[in-house]
C-alpha cells in the first residue's frame, strides 16, 4: 500500500490532481489509516495510470471516471509513470491573451496542460511554467500591452497555483526544521518568495509562509514562536542604507541567538547589495535550486 505522494508519482500525476479526481469525480475510493491518511494499492495505481492515459488522449475526466475499472486498467498497460519533459514557452502568448480577455477558464486549462496534467514535479511547474509567466506578465504590464486589471487577474491565478504547490509539498514535512519566508515591509512582490518556498518545501523544510509586506520584528517573532532554524527574506524593492542596516542588526541578532540558525536573502534588490548581506553572515541565494545541493 502506498501513501498519496508515492501513488501519484507511480501513476505520473500530481497528488493535487489525484485528490481532485477523487473528490469531484469519484475515480478512486482509497483505504485510510487510523490517522486518516489515504492508502493506495497497486490496482489503484493501475486505474489511475489508465485514467491519465485516456485524459491525455483527449477524453474528459468526467467521462473517464464513469468507465469500468477493468477498461481503465487496460488503458494503463504500458503507460510509464515517469516524468514528462517541461514545456517550452510557446504557450505563453495564449496564456497572456487569455489574461487580457479575463478568461480564467482558458488560462487554467493552459496551465494544466503545460504542467502535463500536474505530472511534472512541483519545482518544474514552479520554475518552468508559473514563474516565467509571472515575469512575462510584469514585462507586458510595463510595456503597456497588458492593463492593470489583466495583470492583477493573471497574477492572482498564478499566486494561487504557487500556493497550491507549496501546500502539496509542505504536507509531507510535518515535524521537519522550519523556515520562515517573508518579504520586508513595503515590498508587495511575493512571486520570487513563493518560488523559494516551493523549493524549500521540496528540499524537506517545513514552511512558515508570511508573504509580502512583513515587518522584520514580526518575522523574528514568527521564527521564535515556531522555533524555526532559518529565516528567508525576499527583496525586490531597494531600501535605504539606514533600513538595510536596521534589518541586518535585527536579523543578525536573531541568527546569533542560537547555534545553527541561518538567514537566507534573495531577490533583485538583495542581489544589488550582495556584499553587504554576505559580510553580515547571511547567505545570498541567487537561485532557489541551490537549496537542493
Amino acid at each position: 500500500m502506498y501513501r498519496i505522494h508515492v501513488a501519484a508519482e507511480k501513476a505520473g500525476v500530481s497528488a493535487q490532481l489525484l485528490r481532485a479526481w477523487e473528490r469531484r469525480y469519484g475515480l478512486l475510493a482509497p483505504d485510510r489509516t487510523d490517522s486518516g491518511y489515504r492508502l493506495y494499492s497497486d490496482d489503484d495505481v493501475a486505474v489511475l495510470r489508465g485514467a491519465k492515459a485516456l485524459v491525455d488522449g483527449g477524453r474528459s475526466i468526467s467521462e473517464v471516471a464513469r468507465l469500468p475499472k477493468e477498461q481503465l486498467r487496460r488503458a494503463g498497460l504500458g503507460q510509464p509513470g515517469g516524468r514528462p519533459e517541461p514545456p517550452n514557452d510557446l504557450w505563453q502568448e495564449s496564456a497572456l491573451a487569455a489574461m487580457a480577455r479575463l478568461d480564467g477558464t482558458t488560462l487554467e486549462r493552459l496551465l494544466l496542460n503545460v504542467s502535463a496534467m500536474g505530472a511534472l514535479p512541483s519545482v518544474d511547474i514552479c520554475d518552468r511554467v508559473l514563474l516565467p509567466l509571472l515575469v512575462a506578465i510584469g514585462d507586458r504590464w510595463e510595456d503597456g500591452s497588458l492593463d492593470v486589471a489583466a495583470e492583477h487577474f493573471g497574477s492572482a491565478i498564478i499566486r494561487r497555483d504557487l500556493h497550491a504547490l507549496l501546500e502539496t509539498e509542505g504536507r509531507r514535512n510535518a515535524g521537519a526544521p522550519a523556515v520562515v519566508c517573508a518579504c520586508p515591509e513595503g515590498d508587495l512582490h511575493e512571486g520570487g518568495l513563493l518560488g523559494f518556498a516551493v523549493h524549500a518545501a521540496a528540499a524537506g523544510w517545513a514552511i512558515i509562509y508570511l508573504g509580502a509586506n512583513t515587518p522584520v520584528a514580526d518575522m523574528i517573532a514568527a521564527a521564535d514562536n515556531s522555533k524555526a532554524l532559518a529565516l528567508a527574506v525576499s527583496m525586490t524593492i531597494a531600501q535605504s542604507q539606514a533600513s538595510r542596516r536596521k534589518m541586518i542588526d535585527r536579523l543578525g541578532g536573531w541568527k546569533s541567538g542560537r547555534s545553527g540558525r541561518r538567514v537566507w536573502i534573495g531577490g533583485r534588490a538583495a542581489a544589488a547589495k550582495g556584499k553587504e548581506w554576505s559580510s553580515a553572515g547571511f547567505e545570498l541565494l541567487a537561485d532557489a535550486s541551490l537549496l537542493h545541493r
